[in-house]
């Protein structure tokens, strides 16, 4: 049912040359959307979304950023203008007007350098993986929240038809009672209760109304759209009441600590605090460059004074080639607490990911405990519907003999309607525990 159209597993070109959620979903007013439909469309339309993706997208950037230093630098300048000035001379300053255009074109590629680059390379890669985790867990927790509010707008919609049941039962009691006051068979007081129950009746619907148009509101924002959108749900029946878990719950945490993408994205934080170390110790050691330049310079040279006085042109080519080393030798300390300071990232960084783990098992726990509770809840509210089922025929049969009156008739209906509702609001329980448990292995469901 739930088709992930837009790549939840990542790989490192999975945003080469693609700065765009690939082809996203649109809202229509006029479609009728299943939950896999709203699931697509909230995965591509959610603000989270949406924001780790791009965020991802700029990790990806970085990591292509930190390769840039393996390549040349290759630069090219111009200066041209015209100055006047003097040179000193024993009889007096020789006086000159220049005029003068030069271009110059430089490389610059750095030979050695311990591991800097490398290390760069290293921890870019690092957190452009961790982005990617990030952005397939922000997935998953759209997904649940998706469902949740599906879910409880699906048990608000089945109060609300139990609620407009319950009122058209009441509706005809009172009718009934009203005809046998007027025959004389029944009392004023009973006809009072039965309007009493008709108005009880109407408050409830009421409430039942707006909490389902407030649900709607809360799915429509989980989704990525205004909440006064005109979202059209495709009509379904009511889901199935239960199905048993198939795994126990050390397999379903072993199975969370190897794939939840939060944890690798820790992970990958501690493989970027390594690489952060690394770089920093390579800053002990120097930096060996190979550098070139070319120049030509076209000039006018007018002398006012001196032996050399007159009009001159020329132009020169010159060029040159160097080796370069450069080695700090002392910086105050500077380069020594860097390292510490990168080491002790690199251990909170370890600390987190244990922590991390540990709340993996606690959440893993409690969502299939949380499960099994609910599906049993389940169980006990469809034989609550069951016994008020039987209840609201026996009170029909004893109506219909002469032996009880229209108001046990109504008494009945209403624990039907109230049975029902608990039963959709435990259905609607045990459907969102399901998908917590999905989201705290670290899967979503199909």
């Amino acid at each position: 049912m739930i088709t992930l159209a837009i790549g939840c597993l990542f790989s490192g070109m999975a945003f080469a040359g693609n700065s765009t959620i690939r082809e996203t979903p649109v809202f229509k007013e006029s479609k009728s959307y299943d939950l896999g439909r709203l699931l697509e469309l909230g995965m591509a339309n959610n603000p989270k979304t949406r924001a780790a993706w791009f965020r991802a997208e700029a990790a990806y950037a970085g990591s292509r950023e930190a390769r840039g230093p393996y390549f040349p630098k290759v630069g090219a300048a111009f200066e041209g203008g015209v100055d006047k000035w003097y040179t000193p001379a024993i009889p007096a300053p020789n006086v000159f007007t220049r005029q003068q255009a030069t271009t110059v074109l430089s490389i610059e590629y750095l030979l050695l350098d311990f591991g800097r680059r490398a290390a760069d390379v290293s921890r870019a890669v690092a957190l452009f993986d961790a982005a990617g985790f990030v952005y397939e867990r922000k997935l998953q927790e759209v997904v649940f929240e998706i469902q949740r509010r599906y879910f409880a707008h699906e048990a608000a919609l089945w109060k609300e038809r139990a609620g407009a049941s319950l009122l058209e039962f009441a509706k005809t009691a009172e009718q009934t009672i009203e005809m046998e006051v007027q025959n004389g068979l029944s009392a004023r007081p009973e006809l009072l209760r039965a309007r009493k129950d008709v108005l009880d009746a109407q408050y409830e619907l009421e409430a039942a109304h707006a909490l389902v148009r407030n649900t709607l509101g809360e799915l429509c924002i989980a989704v990525g759209i205004p909440a006064n959108s005109p979202l059209i749900l495709a009509s379904n029946d009511l889901p199935a009441s239960s199905s048993d878990l198939r795994e126990s719950a050390g397999k379903l945490i072993e199975s969370a600590l190897t794939s939840r993408p939060d944890l690798a994205a820790r992970a990958a934080d501690v493989r970027a605090s390594e690489a952060a170390i690394h770089r920093a110790e390579a800053d002990f050691f120097p930096e060996v460059k190979l550098e070139g330049n070319y120049a030509y310079s076209a000039f006018q040279y007018a002398a006012e004074t001196g032996k050399d006085k007159g009009t001159n042109a020329a132009g020169i080519n010159g060029y040159g080639g160097f080796i370069t080393a450069k080695w700090g030798l002392f910086d105050g300390f500077e380069r020594v607490e860097r390292v510490r300071k990168r080491r002790d990232e690199e251990r909170a960084a370890q600390e987190e990911l244990e922590g991390s783990r540990l709340a993996t098992t606690r959440d893993v726990w409690t969502s299939y405990n949380d499960t099994l509770s609910a599906a049993r809840r389940v169980d006990f509210a469809e034989g609550f519907v069951a016994s008020a089922q039987e209840n609201l025929n026996a009170a029909e049969a004893a109506y219909k003999a002469g032996l009880s009156q229209v108001s046990e008739l109504t008494e009945a209906a209403g624990q039907l309607a109230a049975a029902r509702s608990l039963r959709a609001g435990a259905v609607a329980e045990y459907s969102t525990s399901l998908a917590a448990l999905a989201r705290a292995v670290g899967t979503i469901p199909n």
